[in-house]
Formats: C-alpha cells, structure tokens, sequence
C-alpha cells in the first residue's frame, strides 16, 4: 500500500514539473528576456539599411552630382578651351591662307615698241629739204623680237652736209607740247641696225635735251656692218618721264648716199 502511495507521489511531482516547465515557456519575463536579442537585430539591421541606404544613396548622388558637375564643367570648360583655341587657330590659320599678304616684288617693265608709240616724223640737216626717204623694206628673217616697223633710210648729202631722224611723240612736236610718258623700270633702249655696203658710220640719239625732254643720250658713234646687230643705250641713269624724242639717229661726212637699215626698235 505504501509502495503505491509513493508512486503516486512520484508521478504527481512529474506532473507538476513539466506543468511548471510549461508555464515558465510563457512566462513574460522570458519574453522581455527576448528584447535585447529583437532589439539588436531591428538596430543592427535597421542601422545597416540606413547606413547602407544613406552611404550608397549619398555616394550616388554626391557621385552623380560631382560626375555631373565635374563633367558639365569639363566640358563647358573643354569645349569653350576647345572651341576658343580651336576657333582661333582656324580663323588665324584660314585668314593667313585666304589673305595673304600680296608681295609686290620688283617693278617689271613691259618692253614697249617705239613704232606706233612715236612718229619718225622729226627729219633734220638735209631731211628738211627732203634729202632723206623712208621706206618699209625688212630683212630677209627680221632680228629681234620684230617689234615695230622695218625702216630703210637713204640719205642723199646736201647742203647741210648731214642728215638725221627723230621719232616724236606727238608727230612733229620739238618739244612744245608734252611727250609719251614712259612708265618707270626701263633700263635700256636697244634696236638692231646694219648698212647696205657696210661702211656707214651713225649715231643714235634718245632725248631731245634739256627742255624737250630733261635728257639727253647719245650712243658713240658706230660703223655699221651688212649684218642686223643689236645696239643698246643705258637709259637707266636718267629720270625720264614724258619723253618726246623717243629715239633717233644722225649722220655725216659723206658725199655719197647713204643706206641704213633700223628694226625692232624698243624701251625694255
């Protein structure tokens, strides 16, 4: 009987330490216990998230903001550095190209004929009584440049005992009225002459003298040969302008007639 009193004993302690086991599962101070652990976990994740959110919010904006803006700066700066230089150096180097800056250079003379600029119309010595004829007859191959007329002068000696011819600007002007002017830059008058025995002895005249013209040359005096030769008078050293006695020629000392033959006359 008492080994079944204590049994039952037994079983009701059991009993009443698994019902306690039970009510301290539910018991609210237990739950309270919990807090630390939720409140830990809702900081730790919650300061995460935000730390998280807010660093990678704040990292992308600012890294936007500063791409932004150090790209919109960059390139407003690049492209107006850009633009700037650019701009210059293409108006610079394209003006340079499409202006240049002309070089005048030496003053070139074009050669200008004596023939249709001046007349052979000034006939002196024996000439003036018609004692000298010009006629139009040419080498076989002109010499030269061909420039002008071809000229044969006869002189027959007279009373003068000397002959010669100016060509004059205007025909017939000695010198009254103003001459051809002659643009700067010529150097020379040169002309080619020969005879028709090959003894004839002449001399060429430019400048009809200090009033006419404020000049003038002449050439010494040349025998001439059968053959066209080229002769030449520096008019390099004097200050001509308006030139009425563009060129001429005179003769004398003989008492036979004397032929001459005078082409491509020209200021150069």
């Amino acid at each position: 009987m008492q080994r079944h009193k204590r049994f039952a004993w037994t079983w009701a302690a059991a009993g009443m330490v698994a019902v306690a086991g039970l009510l301290g599962a539910c018991d609210p101070e237990e739950s309270s216990g919990n807090k630390p652990d939720s409140g830990t976990q809702q900081q730790t994740d919650s300061g995460t998230q935000q730390q998280t959110d807010s660093g990678t919010q704040q990292q992308t904006d600012s890294g936007t903001q500063q791409q932004a803006d150090s790209g919109t700066q960059e390139q407003q700066d690049s492209g107006t550095q850009q633009q700037t230089d650019s701009g210059t150096q293409q108006q610079s180097d394209a003006g340079t190209q499409q202006c240049p800056v002309p070089d005048a250079g030496p003053t070139v003379f074009t050669p200008l004929k004596v023939d249709g600029t001046w007349a052979a119309s000034g006939y002196m010595g024996d000439g003036e009584h018609n004692l000298i004829q010009d006629s139009n007859e040419c080498a076989a191959t002109r010499p030269g440049a061909g420039l002008g007329d071809c000229h044969k002068f006869t002189w027959t000696p007279g009373g003068a005992g000397w002959g010669g011819v100016w060509w004059q600007y205007p025909e017939g002007n000695w010198g009254t009225n103003p001459g051809f002017e002659i643009p700067e830059g010529a150097s020379v008058l040169s002309f080619y002459a020969w005879g028709a025995a090959g003894d004839e002895k002449v001399t060429f005249l430019v400048g009809m003298g200090p009033t006419a013209d404020g000049f003038e040359l002449k050439s010494p005096e040349v025998t001439l040969t059968t053959e066209p030769k080229q002769y030449t008078i520096d008019v390099s050293r004097v200050r001509y302008r308006k030139v009425v006695g563009g060129f001429g020629w005179v003769a004398g000392g003989r008492s036979s007639p004397l032929v001459l033959f005078i082409d491509d006359i020209q200021w150069r």
